[in-house]
This record gives structure tokens, C-alpha cells and sequence, in this order.
């Protein structure tokens, strides 16, 4: 069983490099967490890491905001919504984790964090990019 949830790929840039590379670091965080789950390692191990990534998430959204604002991005309010139903999603899969839940490979943490990826990055950041670069442009 392979320890990797995603494989990086040009799919998912969407042309503005810090925000390009802070999406890199958090899929190799997920696939951190994966390798954590598959190997059945100890409970602080996976709390270490839904932890990252929940830090990693929240300086992400808050860039990605900061460049949205900057351009005046007139989808601003429905991406950052986005984004706060992201965290709430993955805060109540965390604490239920921590509250004694049983997580394995198929937990609904990484459904939610593959959705982020899949339909977040590829969807709504593009379009968010696309407009920004068109400003810039």
C-alpha cells in the first residue's frame, strides 16, 4: 500500500507561486497524515499532524484572502466562505479524533481534505486566479 494520498501535479497550480507552493506543502502534509493512518502509528503521531495541517490551512486561507482583498476579488466573500466551512468541517473531524473516535485510512478526514483538494484548489482557486491574474495583467 503506497503511503501517498496525492501526487503533485501541474492540475493543481493555479499560477500565483506563493500560494502555488503553500497549496504543495499542504498535500505533502495530507500525505504525511496518510502515511501516519496506513502505518497504524500512535495517536500523538496523527494529532501532530491533523494539527499542522490545521495551522498550515489556516496561514494558507488567510494569504490567499490577503490576495484576494489586495485585487478586489468580487467573489471574495463567497471563497472566504469556503474556507471557513473547510476549517469547520475539518475541526469537527479532528475533535471527534480527539475525543476517542477510531480513524483509519478511510476516515472522514481524508475525505474532507481530498474534497478540499480536488474541488477547492482545481475550481475555486483557479477562477480566483484567473480574475486576479487579469487585474495584474
Amino acid at each position: 500500500m503506497t503511503g501517498t494520498l496525492f501526487e503533485w501535479n501541474d492540475s493543481f497550480l493555479i499560477g500565483i507561486e506563493e500560494l502555488d507552493h503553500e497549496h504543495k506543502v499542504l498535500i505533502d502534509d495530507i500525505n504525511k497524515l496518510h502515511e501516519e493512518l496506513i502505518g497504524n502509528e500512535k495517536k500523538s503521531e496523527l494529532t501532530k499532524c491533523l494539527g499542522e495541517i490545521y495551522v498550515h490551512m489556516q496561514a494558507h486561507f488567510a494569504l490567499e484572502e490577503h490576495v484576494m482583498k489586495k485585487h478586489e476579488y468580487e467573489f471574495f466573500d463567497e471563497h472566504k466562505r469556503e474556507h471557513e466551512e473547510f476549517l469547520e468541517s475539518f475541526t469537527e473531524c479532528m475533535m471527534q479524533f480527539l475525543n476517542g473516535a477510531e480513524i483509519s485510512s478511510k476516515n472522514p478526514i481524508e475525505e474532507c481534505l481530498k474534497q478540499w483538494v480536488v474541488d477547492h484548489i482545481t475550481t475555486s482557486d483557479k477562477k480566483m486566479a484567473l480574475m486576479v491574474q487579469a487585474k495584474v495583467a
